[in-house]
């Protein structure tokens, strides 16, 4: 790794900290790995690939809507939920994590449904 990516995967650390943080990345928009901390095993470049196909699909819908870019997008599955922001200009954080580490702030209610 250069100086640059080192300095970036130093500020991914916080983000460890948390109990349930599995990975912290970040992700160019065209789904290459600038900087990553996560779990040994976990999938790096393969999330960082599909995490821009995510972001262009907020790029298009955003455009229908005639809406800037979407600054966050989330995603929760039964074990483990991903929330992905912009960090700076050019480069996404994609956060992958336990339910409990990473909470939506919004939900459905199923019995409104």
């Amino acid at each position: 790794m250069n100086d640059h990516a080192d300095s970036l995967a130093a500020r991914l650390a916080p983000y460890r900290e948390t109990p349930g943080i599995l990975a912290a990345l970040l992700i160019s928009r065209d789904g290459f790995v600038v900087a990553a901390d996560a779990d040994p095993g976990f999938a790096v470049d393969a999330v960082a690939a599909h995490v821009a196909g995510a972001i262009d699909l907020g790029r298009r819908l955003a455009a229908e809507l005639r809406q800037g870019e979407a600054k966050y997008i989330t995603l929760e599955f039964d074990e483990l939920n991903i929330v992905l922001a912009p960090f700076g200009d050019e480069i996404m954080l994609a956060l992958v994590g336990t339910p409990d580490a990473l909470i939506c702030e919004y939900r459905l209610n199923s019995a409104g449904a």
